[in-house]
């Protein structure tokens, strides 16, 4: 089954993998993303008249919401459904962080998928796939993480709550609980991270790939776990217990 998707944020870490994944299975895409330059060079890449296009547009507002969703509609005679990969990152203690980037953190995470999805959802044909991204943290905060901590968790909340309403239309919305993604960018700006713990993209867009196939159709409100071998560290943990040695 091939599908058309609206993916949003394409020129973000996990863009290529992602549309790569799709562009091969055969499905007809629409890009978005605020980065120009990059979205030319995913067009110079995937770009086919009629089967990939890119729309330089700004998902986070309903307008380029609407004009985005209604553009993908017309050029694959309507959609199969949204691979929402906006978001921004954001760290800092609560004292020295302003509101503002409270905000910006949770418009670009929550409130994009929001006005996103109400764009697409008119327009999905027999059913359909929404599909967006969350973390552990939204279950187990970090000290330090507040901001980012709160706007997945408002994330996963919502998407657990409009799959209720979703799914008697045959829409099928679901999120991918990620860690740390091993990407180019990742590595330049954390050369110390222990690669061991981190995702590959190419795992993370063979998930995509499940949940916009006929693969998935049990799944509604489903948080799906990509976090390779990361894990939460306590000293409380300790070793083995006294006179007991590993298993």
């Amino acid at each position: 089954m091939t599908s058309s998707l609206l993916v949003t944020g394409a020129t973000g870490r996990l863009g290529e993998a992602a549309v790569r994944l799709l562009a091969e299975r055969g499905d007809r895409l629409l890009l978005t993303g605020r980065n120009a330059e990059r979205l030319a060079e995913l067009e110079k890449t995937f770009g086919e008249p009629g089967v990939v296009e890119v729309l330089h547009v700004d998902v986070s507002d309903p307008d380029g919401a609407r004009r985005a969703a209604a553009l993908a509609a017309e050029r694959f005679d309507g959609l199969s459904g949204l691979v929402h990969l906006v978001g921004t990152f954001d760290v800092g203690p609560l004292m020295l962080t302003d509101v503002a980037a409270y905000q910006a953190v949770m418009a670009s995470n929550f409130y994009s998928a929001v006005v996103t999805s109400q764009a697409v959802l008119p327009h999905l044909t027999d059913g359909g796939r929404l599909v967006f991204f969350g973390s552990p943290l939204a279950a187990e905060p970090m000290g330090g993480l507040s901001a980012y901590a709160a706007a997945k968790a408002a994330l996963e909340a919502w998407v657990r709550s409009i799959s209720h309403e979703v799914k008697k239309r045959g829409v099928h919305a679901n999120l991918v609980s990620l860690t740390l993604v091993d990407t180019p960018e990742m590595r330049r700006e954390r050369p110390g991270v222990v690669l061991d713990d981190t995702v590959s993209d190419e795992l993370v867009a063979r998930v995509i790939g499940f949940l916009t196939s006929e693969a998935a159709d049990g799944l509604y409100g489903s948080v799906v776990p990509v976090v390779g071998k990361f894990g939460f560290a306590s000293s409380l943990a300790g070793g083995p217990p006294a006179g007991r040695g590993p298993r």
